[in-house]
């Protein structure tokens, strides 16, 4: 098992080599195309990135649910948070193109962060409450111009397929840029790697649950809307 392990172990990291040389070729791109062109460019190359990290690893992801994705242009989806392995996941295999608001510890890793950044992705810190509105009206902005963004309320990976208690000031992202929350059910990426920290292929179940309208009654109710939230998504999670 330790042999097939470390196997998978160098494909993962061959399929990070071959993401920072595709990278880079978009970086010298993007000196000559339109704003327009060289977006939708990088939208692929994150897709064909984070498609083949996941695969990279032996492991799967069957999704469910697509009915529920809402043709809103202002979308904010929120989900648990397994392991390392969910971002890939999402933006691999959800089918829209999003963002995500996090930790800000990923702004320090270079070329990780200029990627981020460009997809875009905003950086938290929620030490600094200061800081962390700040990082929710920049999200917001970005949500308003048709950029859909992932958050994760539980602030931290649960390790596990239980799920952990939702940080209530997360839902001031979704609120503030009056969007459609989508909430999405993440089960088994915690099993690719945080079981030993060393790569294992696993089945990953990403599940688009129904939306929640900015018209809707819980919708105006943040505690209401965040039990919700959390009783939907750990019942995705029982099934």
């Amino acid at each position: 098992m330790k042999i097939i392990s470390l196997l998978w172990e160098i494909l993962f990291c061959l399929s990070f080599l071959v993401y920072f040389m595709i990278y880079f070729i978009y970086l010298i791109l993007k000196l000559f195309l339109p704003r327009k062109v060289s977006r939708h460019i990088l939208q692929t190359i994150a897709r064909f990135w984070a498609k083949m990290v996941v695969l990279s690893t032996g492991s799967k992801v069957v999704v469910t649910g697509k009915e529920n994705l809402p043709s809103s242009v202002n979308i904010c989806f929120v989900s648990n948070h397994q392991g390392l392995f969910d971002i890939p996941v999402i933006l691999g295999f959800l089918g829209v193109h999003t963002g995500f608001v996090a930790k800000r510890e990923l702004f320090r890793i270079p070329v990780l962060s200029q990627w981020m950044r460009e997809i875009p992705c905003t950086f938290i810190d929620r030490r600094n409450p200061r800081k962390a509105i700040q990082t929710f009206q920049k999200s917001a902005e970005l949500i308003k111009k048709g950029n859909p963004m992932v958050i994760f309320p539980e602030g931290t990976r649960s390790r596990s397929d239980k799920i952990g208690n939702f940080h209530l000031g997360s839902l001031k992202l979704p609120i503030m840029a009056e969007a459609t929350i989508v909430p999405l059910a993440i089960k088994g990426s915690w099993r690719i790697y945080e079981i030993d920290k060393r790569i294992h292929p696993a089945t990953v179940y990403l599940k688009i649950l129904p939306p929640i309208k900015p018209t809707d009654d819980i919708y105006k109710d943040k505690q209401k809307l965040s039990t919700h939230l959390h009783s939907q998504i750990s019942q995705a999670l029982e099934e």
